[in-house]
C-alpha cells in the first residue's frame, strides 16, 4: 500500500507527520510519500540525525500550505500547490492507495469531494474519527 501523507498539515508540522512516517516506514514497511515543502522535511530529516532517506520513503515538494484559517470552499483554487492539494491530485491520479492529513478537515473533505471524487452511490462522505480516552484506548 502507498501512502500519500501530508507533511505540512497539523498543529506539529512538519515535524510530527515526517518522524511518524519514519517509523511506519521503519516497523511496518510502509510505503509513504511525504508532500510539502521540501527543505522543511529534509531539515527535520536532518535535525532527526537521518541524512539519506529512509527506505519507502520519498518526499514530493509542494510550495504551499493549506492555513487553519483558509475558507475550506476556495482552498483548491487559491492554493493550488499546497501540500494538500497536491497529495489529493496524486491520489486521484492513481499515485497512491490513500491520503492522509491532519490539516483542515473542512479543506480536506471539500478537496477530497471535488478532486478525488466520491464513490458512485455516495452521496456525502462520512468522518470517523478515533478518539483516544484514559485508559487508552479509542
Amino acid at each position: 500500500m502507498k501512502i500519500i501523507l501530508d507533511a505540512m498539515g497539523g498543529d506539529n508540522a512538519p515535524q510530527a507527520p515526517v518522524l511518524g512516517a519514519v517509523a511506519a516506514a521503519k516497523d511496518f514497511g510502509a510505503n509513504i510519500t511525504l508532500v510539502g515543502k521540501g527543505e522543511e522535511i529534509l531539515k527535520v530529516l536532518g535535525e532527526a540525525g537521518i541524512h539519506d532517506l529512509p527506505a519507502g520513503i520519498e518526499i514530493s515538494n509542494a510550495d504551499d500550505v493549506v492555513d487553519m484559517h483558509d475558507d475550506p470552499a476556495t482552498v483548491i483554487h487559491k492554493r493550488k500547490n499546497s501540500s494538500m492539494v497536491l497529495g489529493l491530485k496524486m491520489l486521484s491520479d492513481g499515485q497512491g492507495d490513500a491520503f492522509i492529513s491532519a490539516g483542515s478537515t473542512g479543506a480536506l473533505l471539500t478537496g477530497a469531494t471535488l478532486i478525488v471524487k466520491r464513490v458512485k452511490g455516495i452521496r456525502r462522505a462520512a468522518m470517523g474519527p478515533a478518539m483516544p480516552n484514559k485508559a487508552g484506548g479509542k
